[in-house]
């Protein structure tokens, strides 16, 4: 496909998978706050406010996370119960243009909660090169999740377990590690497990933007990012279970 076909496929794919179900429904905007939200709020009653810097990169990774993870429960679906995919598989659609379709659709519905959490560190006086840098953060483990997600949503016998496995490793991504803590609270033996996991090094690189200090060298987490980036988007093109046997 040439530059500008893909670049059409994109805007078709997200057009109508994006803008259209979010006209039609505009709850689907408030169930991505609801998770992230949620966390945030209970850190920052139960901390009096102190605790407020560490939930917003809890919550801006957390949100990242599941927008990119949601793509595979949608892809699932897309394939095994309106069988889209079987359409975007005949045509000259790459696996690639497919999935980033599905995920700037996604995206449109958390750019709402994006904005406010961008709005919200700035408020703690980061500058704007530092959110630049969170921007930086944001895409690079967006496409890592979307990556994952559209990866083992292909290998979903159906749309119940796409969305348990997602909602599993959501958990294991954005819970469990130190996303709305610091990784200094983990014992010393823990830490150098949870810096390879990309949703670390992205809350540490947000803890140090708000002011929080970094817990783990900034270009140490860049690089683990990228990576991670790079790894999945491998996978994703050339270990993919693009057509049916």
């Amino acid at each position: 496909m040439k530059t500008r076909e893909r670049l059409r496929s994109l805007w078709a794919i997200m057009y109508y998978l994006g803008f259209t179900p979010m006209l039609r429904n505009p709850l689907f905007i408030a169930f991505v706050f609801s998770t992230p939200f949620t966390l945030l709020f209970i850190l920052f009653v139960a901390s009096n406010g102190t605790a407020l810097p560490y939930g917003l990169a809890g919550a801006l990774t957390m949100v990242t996370t599941e927008l990119g993870l949601f793509v595979g429960t949608d892809l699932a679906s897309y394939k095994l119960q309106n069988r889209f995919q079987d359409l975007v598989v005949a045509s000259p659609v790459t696996p690639l243009v497919y999935m980033f379709g599905v995920a700037l659709s996604e995206l449109i519905f958390g750019a709402p909660a994006l904005i406010i959490l961008f709005a919200l560190i700035a408020g703690q006086g980061a500058s704007a090169v530092a959110l630049s840098g969170c921007l930086g953060v944001v895409v690079l483990l967006w496409v890592t999740t979307t990556s994952l997600g559209f990866f083992f949503s292909a290998y979903a016998p159906n749309t119940q377990n796409a969305f348990i496995i997602n909602g599993f490793i959501t958990t294991i991504l954005s819970v469990l590690p130190p996303v709305y803590y610091s990784v200094n609270v983990l014992p010393k033996f823990l830490v150098p497990l949870a810096e390879i996991i990309p949703t670390t090094e992205a809350s540490a690189l947000f803890q140090g933007t708000i002011g929080l200090g970094y817990s783990i060298e900034p270009a140490s987490g860049f690089a683990v990012l990228l990576a991670a980036t790079l790894v999945m988007l491998l996978l994703v093109s050339f270990r993919m279970k693009w057509r049916e046997s």
